[in-house]
């Protein structure tokens, strides 16, 4: 996804930047990352090979698992659109495996439409 990586000011316990956002050189090297990558990219998450299927069906019971052991509600829908979420931007701390979605507000977002037709070019890419 990208070729360089910026990095915050902050320091880790190792006197290293802490958060680190990966960013692309090019369009051609920009690839928006879905769930399955950000957790694949953080260790938490394994990905199994492509069309086995499975990959849904796990991260949806491990999402499942989670809501449930902290009591909170949840319906398909909540899950589907977490699984489909596609950030602007992330920022990543690896050390405390944290990973915080970054989404910016522009001026064509106060377009009506906007936000279906991107979404829209999102998933055709």
């Amino acid at each position: 996804m990208f070729s360089i990586r910026k990095s915050s000011t902050e320091l880790n316990n190792a006197s290293e930047p802490r958060w680190h956002s990966p960013s692309a050189l090019s369009p051609e090297a920009h690839a928006e990352w879905g769930l399955y990558k950000i957790l694949e990219h953080m260790g938490l998450h394994e990905i199994l090979p492509p069309g086995s299927g499975k990959n849904r069906a796990k991260l949806r019971k491990d999402i499942e698992e989670y809501l449930t052991a902290y009591a909170i509600d949840f319906d398909d829908a909540d899950i589907n659109t977490f699984i489909a979420l596609k950030p602007d931007g992330l920022a990543f701390d690896l050390e405390e495996k944290l990973c915080v979605f970054l989404e910016y507000t522009r001026a064509m977002d106060t377009n009506e439409d906007w936000a279906e037709k991107r979404e829209q070019e999102k998933n055709d890419r």
